[in-house]
């Protein structure tokens, strides 16, 4: 495989620093670690990425809490382009007329899929962990957090089946974590560019006295919590093979029953249950999870990925450059499922098979020329859509 387009290979000590962290902290009990490798992202970058998610036209997934509640429609005091950065952020918040002294946090999910060049720098930071643990099957999710003066009043955990790895980026944070079944409460005093870290399991307390941004990754690290995807999944084969009529079960009173006593399950009852058995026997939950496996594997597990962009009309004498390697899987027969940059597509196209086969042996291409080594016509209606799919999703870029 060239790689010549993939990302540059980790600095030695930022290798050498992730198996360190593997060897010694990963998974064993919570820490702080000063010197951890960076996460690819600032408190300028979270900055950003908190006003944009702010000003999207349909909202990241944003929480601003404070010291009685949690304030339901923030509008004005959440971060905006009049706030230079998060110290005048905090400012305008303690300002007449805002809340005063009153201590906040404000959370937001997602926030990352909004810039693609921050969620990738994120991305390539934690593959560098991935190589010494291993690559996470289901997805991670990133929260960014901003707030000052605020205290947990309870304890939580945000996922049970998940570790963390929590990066402060600007002030600093207490935080009181408690592992499950150790009876022990560690706590944990960490500053600007500190990485917190504690095992699946665990619960935990946060202080902020002052203005601190932390970004946090949730790492799912049992198998239970590969439940809900499943779940999902099989629950999207069901509602593909709909039984017919849509009325509720009923049953006799009293229920029928054998002359032993055994009751006699009505067929409304049991119909249910052995659609959910035929639907396991399919092939469509394996499928259905190979492709999903497929892009989180292309994003390093970061979970969701940014959208794909717009188009762009390709003409023959446009020059190509792959950005990153093209994952190719075979899913059965005639079927090959492709993912880059966090998005998976499957395809049965003999020309899709072909295309990309090319593209895995080279960098930079021109599309007359990809035509060519693929026996296609440069107009070919196929090999433009995959193309313009893989532009779309940030695998092909456009040279002048």
């Amino acid at each position: 495989m060239n790689r010549d387009c993939e990302p540059s290979s980790a600095p030695a000590r930022t290798t050498d620093a992730w198996r360190h962290f593997a060897e010694k902290y990963w998974a064993r009990e919570p820490v702080v670690v000063p010197d951890a490798p960076r996460p690819g992202l600032d408190a300028a970058g979270a900055h950003r990425l908190l006003v944009a998610a702010a000003g999207a036209p349909r909202p990241t997934r944003m929480r601003l809490a404070v010291a009685d509640g949690v304030l339901h429609d923030p509008g004005p005091l959440l971060p905006s382009l009049e706030d230079r950065d998060t110290a005048a952020y905090a400012a305008r918040l303690s300002g007449p007329g805002q809340l005063g002294r009153c201590g906040w946090l404000l959370t937001a999910n997602h926030a990352l899929r909004l810039d693609f060049a921050l969620w990738s720098q994120v991305r390539d930071a934690v593959a560098g962990l991935w190589r010494h643990v291993g690559r996470p099957p289901l997805p991670v999710t990133a929260e960014l957090a901003v707030g000052t003066r605020h205290q947990a009043t309870e304890e939580f955990g945000a996922r049970p089946d998940a570790a963390a790895l929590t990066w402060v980026l600007d002030g600093s944070l207490t935080m009181r974590v408690r592992p499950e079944h150790t009876g022990t409460e560690f706590e944990l005093h960490a500053a600007a560019g500190d990485l917190v870290h504690w095992p699946a399991g665990s619960t935990h307390l946060e202080d902020r006295t002052r203005p601190c941004t932390t970004l946090r990754l949730t790492v799912p690290a049992r198998t239970t919590a590969a439940l809900p995807y499943v779940g999902e999944v099989v629950r999207e084969v069901l509602r593909r093979h709909p039984l017919p009529g849509d009325e509720q079960p009923t049953t006799p009173h009293p229920v029928p029953a054998a002359p032993d006593g055994r009751l006699t399950p009505a067929d409304r009852f049991t119909e249910p249950a052995e659609r959910y058995a035929a639907a396991l026997a399919r092939d469509e939950p394996e499928q259905a999870l190979l492709l999903r496996w497929a892009g989180l594997h292309s994003a390093a597990g970061l979970d969701p990925a940014p959208p794909p962009r717009a188009g762009v009309a390709l003409t023959p004498y446009h020059r190509l450059r792959r950005t990153t390697e093209i994952l190719r899987l075979r899913a059965g027969a005639g079927t090959l499922i492709w993912a880059a940059h966090g998005h998976a597509r499957r395809s049965t196209s003999p020309v899709v098979r072909r295309v990309l086969a090319r593209l895995g042996t080279v960098s930079r291409i021109s599309v007359a020329s990809l035509a060519q080594a693929c026996d296609l016509r440069p107009e070919s209606p196929e090999l433009a859509s995959l193309v313009d799919e893989l532009y779309r999703v940030r695998a092909l870029e456009l040279e002048s």
